[in-house]
């Protein structure tokens, strides 16, 4: 039983270009990291560091249609759109707003996309850490998403390393003697979410570190293995029109 924990913000990591030692600038603004430490780093820096970047011009229709060819690469499947919102399935499986593609906190001329492939990206920071600095710490990489039938934002996680993305309750017995069938907590999400509330979208903040928190660093699955649902499992993967004309065609087909 774990009765409480603390949130650090990291200040003081530089812009990132491509190419940049992540787990260096880490460290350097973090010479207090400890084993244990679980280290939520925002992915725009993890895309940047990477060069998961796009060029496009700096103004004009040129502008708009470059990112619209972006946005079309980035996509595995649309969801919905509506006015400018448009609602996509990338291709590690998430589903976000304009495929998690940014253009904050960056140079007018590029685009920010999400890392390849976000639970490499926490391995390879984990193992850095370790190996260059002697630290045994858990990595999540985070971004920030919005939620079907709920107004606002909150970070969660698209990688990790040396943290289990889900703590399964299946199988326990609650006070009662009830036996729970479904609880699964999505632990990853629930540390991005908290570890924004120091990071913050304005601060140039896009490290934090969650203490108190992490009994044991262990392998792990990943999250996109673990927590993206695949199409059998996923209730709501027909967008409205979809489902619409999927009703009618069954309609006929009973008529």
């Amino acid at each position: 039983m774990i009765d409480g924990y603390s949130v650090h913000a990291v200040r003081g990591i530089p812009d990132v270009q491509p190419g940049d030692d992540l787990a260096k600038l880490i460290v350097g603004a973090a010479p207090w990291l400890a084993d244990g430490d679980i280290v939520v780093v925002t992915s725009k820096i993890v895309s940047k560091s990477e060069g998961a970047l796009a060029s496009v011009p700096v103004g004009g229709p040129e502008r708009e249609a470059a990112r619209e060819q972006v946005l079309r690469s980035q996509t595995a499947r649309p969801v919905a759109t509506r006015g400018h919102t448009r609602i996509v399935q990338t291709h590690h499986g998430f589903v976000m707003a304009s495929a998690g593609i940014d253009n904050s906190n960056v140079d007018r001329s590029q685009l920010v996309l999400l890392p390849v492939d976000p639970d490499a990206s926490a391995r390879a920071l984990r193992d850095a850490l370790r190996e260059q600095y002697g630290l045994d710490v858990a990595v999540v990489v985070s971004d920030t998403m919005g939620r079907p039938w709920r107004n606002g934002l909150t970070d969660v996680a698209l990688g990790c390393a040396g943290i289990e993305p889900l703590r399964d309750h299946r199988g326990e017995t609650d006070p009662y003697g009830n036996e729970l069938q479904i609880t699964q907590m999505a632990v990853v999400d629930e540390l991005a979410a908290a570890a924004e509330l120091v990071k913050g979208k304005v601060d140039r903040v896009p490290v934090a570190v969650v203490r108190g928190l992490l009994t044991s660093t262990r392998d792990s699955n990943g999250v996109v293995p673990t927590l993206v649902r695949d199409a059998e499992h996923d209730l709501f993967s027909l967008g409205t029109a979809e489902a619409r004309e999927l009703g009618r065609a069954e309609a006929l087909g009973q008529g």
